[in-house]
Parts: C-alpha cells; structure tokens; sequence
C-alpha cells in the first residue's frame, strides 16, 4: 500500500463485501453462438437472492460488467437498497467466459469461441426461461452490464418488465475500442512466443494494460484533483485484480465488450433497434463519463419511449457507479434506482 493514501482513495479500492446467496451452475446444452461456432454444453453460473413467487415473475436479473463477477453488484443488494431481496427474486450471472461459467481458462484456452454481448444474453435466457422458468422479470447491470440489459430488452422486449442501465451505451466507443485493441497488443506482444497464464511476463502485461486503461475510466478533473500518490495506488489495486485474470479469459472477455453495437442485426439501424424496447428504462449515466462516450445515454433517451434519466454528479467518471459504503454518487444511484421501481407495478 502506498502510504498516506487518502481515506476517499481507500473507500474506492477497498473490494465490496460478498453478499451471501445460494449459488448455481447450470449446464444448457448445445450453444450456437452469432459467429456461427457453438460450444457443447457450456455451464453458466449465478447467485440468487429472495423468494421466486408462485407467478413467477418478481425476478430481477443481475448482468455483471466486463471485468466484474456474479457478485458485481453486491454493493446494491440488501433492505433498502437499490435491489431489495424483498421485493425481487434477485438472479445475479456470472458471464459466459469467466468465473462459475465456461471460460477459456477450463481448457480451450484460444480456441474457446469468441461471442459477443448477444451470446452472453443467450446463455441467461437459456437459464432464465428454461432452468428457471421465468415468465416476465426486470433487468439491470453496469456498463457491459447495461450492454447486456439492452440488449434483453431489445431482443426479448415481451419478457422484460423494467430496465435498468447504469453508464449505458448503445455500441462500444471508439474511445473504448481503440483503448481495448492498444491493451490487446501490449499483452499479444508481452506472450509472443510465450504460453498464456501466470507467467511474469503476463502478469507484468496485465499490470501495464491497467495503467493504460484506466485514466480512460476516471476523469482529467479527477486525476487532477486527486493526489498522484492516490493514483498509483489505485492503478496498483486495479492492477492487482486485473493480474487474477487468465490471459484468454481476459483478452475474449474485451473483445466481446468492444465489438458491442445493439443496431448490428438491425443493418446498424440504431432507431429501428430502440424501438423495439418496450420496458419502462431507467437511464442512470455519469455526468463525467468519457470511456463509452458522454452522448451515449442521450442517444439511449432519445432513442427509447419514455426512458427516463438519473444523471450522477461526480468527477469519477465511469467508475462513478461503483458501490462504496458513504459515497454520494452511491447513495444517489441506490435512490435513483429504488425509486424507478417502487413507482413502477409490484413484480
């Protein structure tokens, strides 16, 4: 630890508690996946929180962001918070490609399929609306998360009740594509001739792909306001976490983040696919936001019937919507998103 970080930085780096749930992992058959390969009987992952009513459609599914797990938003759940157990069945997933879900790590390594953000969606319904046998839920999740939460809506818009997207975009930025293909070739170029894992060399890559990434994720009010010491240590934490990762895990798990556009089957007909939502949606962006791009949640207003935004005042840019035990921007989301659904139908 870098002495005399201050007691904000500490806040922000110290890892959210684990809420306890009861843990599954399911196997769903045969995956095809959009590119056409498929996997043979992947297990998807996920944690559950609440009472399943008899109807069978108080859930809320919880979609985790690119680096983050089933427990992404443990930060949010519990009484009075902004995913209350006792008002949903709440279904937190672990991604395709990490964690409790099949990953390149389990074998495959490069030769694990890519998918995309389409695919992630694919796996959950499977579990959804098979394994569980939803009948109608809502949906939630942050940044990749939001990814996945709009695309539930647009490809499965009678399933889905309410919609919340915490720093949504609609497509990756060109500012997050061009941020993931300079870290993809650090790493490719750091492994050259070298077996992917826990090597030195791998470990020292991820590191370095952290310092590169994450001035993108905060904003230049924030690195200048925050103390340089404070920095460091936060780049040191982040790249801690990062260095857990498996090297393919990692590299697949961008890649499906940075190839996200939700007009794609569309023919990049952005209207066309925002059209299709029909779920009351909640917009809940950053007012600093800079990695996915500033105007994305004004394209996902303008784009979507009655969407409604909750802007965040804050100067942490996209890690803004990270829960942190007295943060303002925390408590602000917890409201904002408690809110839309206590004004919305008792699930």
């Amino acid at each position: 630890m870098i002495s005399g970080a201050s007691s904000e930085t500490l806040s922000y780096c110290r890892p959210t508690p684990i809420v306890s749930g009861e843990e599954h992992s399911v196997l769903i058959g045969k995956l095809t996946l959009e590119s056409g390969e498929s996997l043979a009987a992947p297990r998807i992952g996920f944690v559950t929180h609440g009472t399943l009513n008899a109807r069978r459609d108080n859930a809320l599914l919880l979609l985790p962001g690119t680096t983050n797990s089933r427990h992404a938003a443990d930060g949010y759940i519990g009484a009075g918070k902004a995913f209350d157990p006792s008002r949903h069945f709440i279904v937190s997933f672990e991604a395709l490609g990490s964690g409790t879900s099949s990953k390149p790590s389990d074998g495959l390594g490069e030769g694990f399929p890519d998918y995309n953000i389409r695919d992630l969606v694919r796996c959950q319904y499977e579990v959804a609306t098979g394994h569980l046998g939803l009948r109608r839920f809502d949906v939630a999740g942050a940044s990749m998360g939001a990814f996945q939460a709009l695309e539930w809506a647009v490809q499965h818009p009678g399933l889905v009740r309410d919609a919340v997207l915490v720093v949504p975009a609609a497509r990756a930025s060109n500012v997050f594509c061009g941020v993931v293909r300079a870290g993809r070739e650090i790493l490719q170029a750091a492994m050259a001739g070298r077996e992917p894992g826990a090597t030195m060399a791998g470990l020292a890559a991820l590191k370095t792909v952290t310092r590169l990434y994450f001035p993108w994720t905060v904003s230049d009010a924030y690195l200048e306001r925050v103390a340089l010491a404070d920095i460091e240590h936060e780049i040191a934490v982040s790249a801690e976490r990062t260095a857990a990762w498996h090297y393919w895990d990692y590299l697949k798990r961008y890649q499906a983040s940075a190839s996200h556009d939700v007009s794609l089957p569309f023919g990049g007909d952005m209207a066309a696919a925002l059209e299709r939502v029909q779920a009351r949606t909640l917009l809940v962006p950053t007012s600093s936001e800079r990695l996915l791009g500033a105007a994305s949640a004004g394209e996902l207003q303008r784009g979507i019937r009655g969407a409604r935004l909750a802007g965040i005042q804050t100067d942490r840019g996209h890690l803004g919507w990270r829960a942190v035990e007295g943060a303002r921007e925390s408590r602000e989301i917890t409201r904002a998103v408690a809110d839309f659904f206590q004004q919305g139908a008792p699930p």
